[in-house]
């Protein structure tokens, strides 16, 4: 078995107009659902053994407040190609990971991450589905699980959705 968790980058700022897209910093919002979201995953989601990071600020920072939750070993990775990757990108990254890793988890951004989770699942129709199907939210995770022993095996439309999870439903 094969767990993914596509995490997206929480909230961030638009104050500083100057700044290109790809520096922009989490604002007050962000960084506290970054926080919840941290703490939930840490205690309800399986501990990744990979973590593959946009090299992006608001990835960055997201990912900040999970490393200080999760204390399992994990290898990091920051990949600039996960900045506003295509889900076709994003299929790449999670085939080329090591057969070792049981569970992967992937932080980025939509609309790449929400489109490739929306057609992940081989059962479109539950209740879960639906919600992630409505809006993926910034701080959003989606955890797939896939009957596979490599994941070169993972495909589009054969992983069971078993948990997505928003900030808000921490509230």
């Amino acid at each position: 078995m094969k767990n993914l968790l596509l995490l997206r980058h929480a909230k961030s700022c638009w104050e500083n107009l100057s700044l290109v897209d790809f520096q922009r910093p989490l604002n007050d919002r962000g960084r506290e659902a970054a926080q919840r979201m941290a703490a939930y995953l840490g205690d309800h989601m399986p501990l990744p053994d990979h973590v593959v990071c946009s090299t992006a600020q608001r990835t960055r920072e997201t990912l900040s407040a999970l490393v200080k939750v999760y204390a399992n070993d994990y290898q990091l990775d920051f990949r600039r190609d996960l900045y506003m990757p295509t889900p076709t990108r994003l299929m790449g990254v999670i085939q080329a990971s090591d057969p070792e890793v049981e569970t992967l988890m992937i932080v980025s951004h939509n609309p790449g991450l929400e489109e490739l989770a929306c057609v992940l699942s081989k059962d479109p129709r539950g209740e879960q589905m639906q919600d992630m199907l409505t809006k993926y939210p910034t701080a959003a995770c989606a955890h797939f699980r896939f009957e596979a022993e490599d994941w070169t095996d993972v495909k589009i439309g054969q992983g069971h959705l078993v948990k997505f999870i928003k900030p808000r439903a921490l509230d």
